[in-house]
């Protein structure tokens, strides 16, 4: 059922609509639905025209692109080498400046070369050999010491004392004379029975290097070559403080140990010697001397 009062609404809304349609009605008749969507295609058109565009652009840019980074390296390329080119020329300068730069360091090698020479000789006992090639050092540097030092070494290990000593006392009267040259004067004095001067040379090596252990043990060692252990044993100690691992200078300490009379010390020495020497016939003979000892100074044990 339709109610009275919808009526006159409804003319209403149907006279608004027509008036609106009469009012527009040349715009209206002039819109074309088809060119609505001729519209849309267009400006489709033109977002893909201005897509491509886009992409021409960046393909054009990219040779651009790589040619700049080209020539940003290439001028760095440049760059370094003036800067090295630059360096070299400061080098040659400074050659310039100091001509005997580059003839020391070659002079230098060949007295290197030849005193290496000269060692490995002496090694291998050819004497002459090696006297020759110290003497070629002295022709290129009169007052090299350890040209003289070696000569004097291989005179000591051949016994021509006298040349021997000549040579090291030469280093010491010109204030050069370092451990190796006072032990080597000590062991000339001692060959030749001076006994007090070798002495004095053993200590004067030692003084020049004391926080060596072989200097120690060198004193040591002439102590107790001439029976006089207890000035040996506290050197002998000092030697195997120094290198506790040696087994060489353990069995030194154990040696001035027995021979000083110090049971406990002669122990302790054999205990730590036993697992730095694999001598079984010289452990029994060391704890046989230690046995010994014991029941001298405690018969009763």
């Amino acid at each position: 059922m339709i109610y009275w009062f919808v009526i006159p609404l409804i003319l209403i809304s149907v006279g608004a609509i027509f008036s609106i349609v009469r009012r527009h009605w040349k715009e209206i008749r002039l819109l074309n639905p088809e060119s609505i969507k001729e519209e849309r295609m267009r400006k489709a058109r033109g977002q893909i025209i201005e897509r491509r565009f886009q992409r021409i652009k960046a393909d054009q840019l990219t040779p651009l692109k790589i040619l700049a980074h080209r020539s940003i390296f290439a001028g760095k390329k440049q760059f370094h080498a003036a800067y090295l080119k630059l360096l070299q020329i400061n080098s040659f300068y400074k050659q310039i400046q100091t001509p005997l730069a580059n003839i020391a360091p070659s002079k230098q090698e060949r007295l290197k070369v030849l005193l290496d020479e000269a060692r490995s000789l002496a090694r291998d006992l050819k004497w002459a050999d090696a006297e020759r090639r110290f003497l070629e050092v002295l022709g290129l540097d009169g007052r090299n010491a350890e040209a003289y030092k070696g000569l004097a070494l291989i005179y000591v290990k051949q016994k021509l004392y006298d040349q021997a000593q000549e040579t090291f006392n030469f280093l010491v009267k010109s204030k050069r004379a370092d451990d190796v040259c006072f032990a080597g004067l000590a062991e000339i004095a001692e060959a030749k029975n001076d006994l007090a001067n070798a002495e004095i040379m053993y200590s004067r090596a030692l003084e020049a290097r004391p926080k060596m252990a072989h200097w120690h043990a060198e004193l040591a060692e002439f102590y107790l070559r001439h029976g006089n252990a207890g000035q040996a044993w506290p050197l002998a100690k000092k030697a195997a403080e120094f290198e506790p691992r040696s087994a060489k200078y353990m069995e030194l300490s154990l040696e001035a140990a027995l021979r000083a009379g110090k049971r406990d010390e002669a122990r302790r020495r054999y205990d730590k010697f036993r697992l730095l020497s694999e001598d079984k016939v010289k452990l029994q003979a060391l704890k046989e001397r230690i046995d010994e000892l014991t029941k001298i100074q405690n018969p009763a044990v």
